[in-house]
C-alpha cells in the first residue's frame, strides 16, 4: 500500500518499511512503535492536502511535534502521492504521472458534478481550464488522486482511551476546552461521543455483556437487569468499550483506516484473541461493514498469534473448495487475512525489522513469544542447580 522511511524522529534513528492493509508493530516500551504508527497516520491524513500552513498543526494532531528536530526527516510514499518532512517543513506532492490515466465516463461525470457543486471561483478555474487540454488533464488527475485519498478516513485510537470512562460527563468540555490534553485524545473523545449517540446499545458476545448509553451514562449490562457504570467497571472494559464502539460505528459509515495503540490493554489472553477476531470481522455477522485497514502497536504475543491464525485460515482455505468449507466451520471467512496484505515489524534499537517468515508468509515462530524461551532457560538452570545439591 505504501512505504515509510524515517530518520531521527523520536526513538527512531533510521527505519524503512512497507505499510500494508494490516500492519503490526511489536517491541519493548519506548522503542518507537507509536512513533511509526503516528507517522503512518500523518502520511494518510487528508488534511495534508490543504498545504504547508498545516505543518505544525498536523504534527500536534498526532502528538509528535516534540519528537522532531533539525535532523529529523520522514517520507511516506504511495502510488498517488508523497508526504515529505525535512528541515522542519512538511510537503505534499503528487506522484509523477508519466502515463496519464484513462478516465472512464463515470469518473468524468463525477468530476463535472463535483465542479458544479463547488464555489463559483472554483467553477471558473475549471471552465477556463477546458480550453487548455494539458491543464485540464492535470487538474482532473489531481482530482482523481484527492478523491482516492479522501475515500478512506483515518482514525487514531490512543492508549489513553481508558480516560474516557471516567470523563463520561465531561467529554464535550474536554473536546472544546483549552485544557492541555493531547489532540489525539480529544479527537478520539469526539469520535466516542458521536458513536455512543448513534449506537445506544451494543452486544459484545465474547465478553458476555451489553453496552448501553442510558440517561447520560455508559452502562454495562451483564445478566438480566444487573448493570454497572463503565466508570466503575474493570479496567479491561474501560479500555475495550470505547475502542469497539468507535470502530463499530465508523465501519458502518464508510471505508476506514484504524491506527490503534495496544488494543490488548488490560485484557485476558482469550479476550485479546476474541478482540482481534472481532475487529477484523465486525461484532455482528448480520451487519454489512465497510472494508477497513489496520495499523496496530502491541506488546502481546497473543495478538501476534491471533493474526497468524487468521492468515493460516486464509492459506488453508485456498487449497480447495472442500478445505474452504471446513475452515469456515472453524473460523468464519470474514475474519481471514491474506498474508500478502499483512506486515509485522519488531521495533527496537532505533530501527525496525520484519518478523515475517519468507518461507511461510506468517509471523516466524521464534518471534511470537521470545520471553517464554528466556523464562524456560532460566528455569532449566534453576532446576539443574536444584538437582546438583542433595536434599537434606
Amino acid at each position: 500500500m505504501a512505504k515509510l522511511t524515517v530518520k531521527n524522529v523520536g526513538p527512531i534513528q533510521e527505519a524503512e518499511l512497507e505499510v500494508k492493509k494490516h500492519t503490526v508493530f511489536i517491541g519493548p516500551q519506548g522503542t518507537g512503535k507509536s512513533t511509526l504508527a503516528k507517522l503512518i497516520a500523518i502520511g494518510l491524513d487528508g488534511d495534508i492536502i490543504q498545504g504547508a500552513d498545516i505543518n505544525q498543526a498536523i504534527l500536534e494532531k498526532y502528538t509528535i511535534h516534540t519528537y522532531t528536530n533539525d535532523n529529523s526527516s520522514f517520507t511516506f510514499t504511495t502510488d498517488t502521492h508523497a508526504i515529505i518532512y525535512d528541515h522542519s517543513k512538511l510537503e505534499f506532492t503528487y506522484q509523477d504521472q508519466q502515463d496519464q490515466p484513462v478516465f472512464s465516463e463515470s469518473t468524468f461525470r463525477s468530476f463535472l458534478n463535483d465542479v458544479r457543486n463547488s464555489k463559483p471561483s472554483v467553477r471558473e478555474v475549471f471552465v477556463e481550464s477546458l480550453a487548455d487540454r494539458k491543464l485540464f488533464e492535470e487538474l482532473l488527475t489531481k482530482f482523481v488522486i484527492e478523491k482516492k485519498i479522501f475515500s478512506i478516513t483515518s482514525s487514531y485510537i490512543p492508549a489513553e482511551r481508558t480516560l474516557l470512562a471516567t470523563l463520561n460527563e465531561a467529554i464535550w468540555s474536554l473536546i472544546y476546552s483549552n485544557i492541555d490534553f493531547p489532540k489525539s485524545i480529544t479527537s478520539f473523545a469526539k469520535h466516542f461521543e458521536q458513536a455512543r449517540n448513534a449506537i445506544d446499545r451494543l452486544n459484545i458476545k465474547f465478553l458476555d455483556i451489553h453496552y448501553a448509553y442510558m440517561q447520560g451514562y455508559d452502562r454495562l449490562i451483564q445478566t438480566g437487569t444487573k448493570f454497572v457504570l463503565l466508570s466503575q467497571s474493570a479496567s479491561g472494559y474501560q479500555s475495550i468499550i470505547p475502542l469497539l464502539l468507535v470502530v463499530e460505528h465508523q465501519r458502518q459509515q464508510s471505508q476506514h483506516r484504524f491506527i490503534i495503540e495496544e488494543p490488548e490493554l488490560n485484557l485476558y489472553p482469550t479476550a485479546q484473541k476474541d478482540l482481534i477476531y472481532s475487529l477484523i470481522s465486525g461484532l455482528d455477522p448480520n451487519v454489512t461493514y465497510q472494508d477497513a485497514e489496520w495499523v496496530i502497536t502491541t506488546h502481546s504475543p497473543y495478538v501476534l498469534s491471533s493474526f497468524n491464525t487468521l492468515m493460516l485460515a486464509y492459506k488453508v482455505a485456498q487449497r480447495s473448495d472442500e478445505l474452504r468449507a471446513e475452515v469456515e466451520k472453524i473460523i468464519p471467512s470474514r475474519c481471514w487475512i491474506n498474508p500478502d496484505e499483512f506486515a509485522a515489524y519488531y521495533v527496537d534499537g532505533g530501527t525496525v525489522r520484519s518478523i515475517i517468515s519468507e518461507k511461510t508468509g506468517l509471523i516466524a515462530d521464534n518471534e511470537l513469544d521470545d520471553v517464554s524461551d528466556d523464562l524456560a532457560d532460566e528455569q532449566d538452570k534453576l532446576f539443574a542447580l536444584s538437582r546438583s545439591v542433595p536434599r537434606t
